[in-house]
């Protein structure tokens, strides 16, 4: 087995450790030869760079496979005007990428509301940057860490919140900044993340949760709404993951 497939086949088991039952994974090569692109997904990548269009490619393939584990055909996953991926009717899904790989989650629809999945290079983040992801509450909690782990916590917290966001942005269609989340995490990778604001869906306080973890040299993070969850001002600190 090559180094290549070794380690994504690793970071594919490390997915599926984080993903609740009921949610398949796949994990594709971002630099690597992908299957043809189906006819509705042409055009939003026609104009992009030839690395872009292999990224979008490898995600594409990744989202499909990640279809035939969950037991569906594959389908085409174009893009909307908000430049979301489009999924079939009965799923729900989430595509993340870096440098290394595409990785992609799928659910059925009956059973959850919402995925939401981040990959990074586990790589620590510029100090310059840190108020950019973290919040007040968060750059203290960062500073009473050693000054040499205090990058790559930093990464987790962007991961943390790049899936958080893609997970609510399905419901929502809401954008909003870094500072709308306040995350905690414990020591087996488990994080909470408040709400800070309102949103179309869920109120102010709500609470995310999920799970991330650091699968060789990249940072996983995944948050998920079960189907049935509802939010507004009867459940304004629901816990969901």
């Amino acid at each position: 087995m090559s180094s290549l497939i070794r380690r994504l086949s690793m970071l594919e088991m490390s997915a599926r450790t984080l993903v609740p039952a009921g949610v398949a994974v796949s994990v594709t090569d971002a630099k690597g030869e992908a299957e043809p692109l189906w006819p509705a997904e042409e055009s939003a990548i026609q104009n992009a760079t030839p690395a872009r269009q292999t990224e979008f490619a490898a995600g594409r393939m990744a989202a499909r496979r990640a279809l035939l584990a969950l037991g569906r055909a594959p389908s085409a996953i174009p893009v909307g005007e908000d430049r979301a991926p489009v999924w079939p009717r009965a799923v729900v899904g989430s595509i993340a990428h870096d440098a290394k790989a595409c990785i992609a989650v799928v659910g059925e629809r009956e059973r959850f509301k919402a995925l939401g999945i981040d990959i990074e290079p586990a790589l620590p983040l510029e100090a310059e940057i840190f108020s950019e992801i973290c919040r007040p509450e968060e750059l203290a909690w960062l500073r009473q860490l050693p000054f040499e782990t205090r990058g790559l916590v930093a990464r987790r917290f962007f991961s943390a919140k790049e899936a958080i966001y893609k997970c609510q942005y399905a419901v929502s269609r809401t954008m909003f900044d870094f500072h709308a989340l306040s995350v905690v995490f414990d020591k087996q990778g488990r994080f909470d993340a408040r709400l800070m604001l309102d949103v179309n869906g869920f109120s102010k306080g709500t609470i995310f949760s999920g799970l991330t973890t650091k699968a060789g040299e990249q940072i996983l993070s995944i948050c998920h709404i079960a189907e049935g969850h509802e939010f507004g001002s009867d459940y304004p600190n629901s816990v969901i993951g």
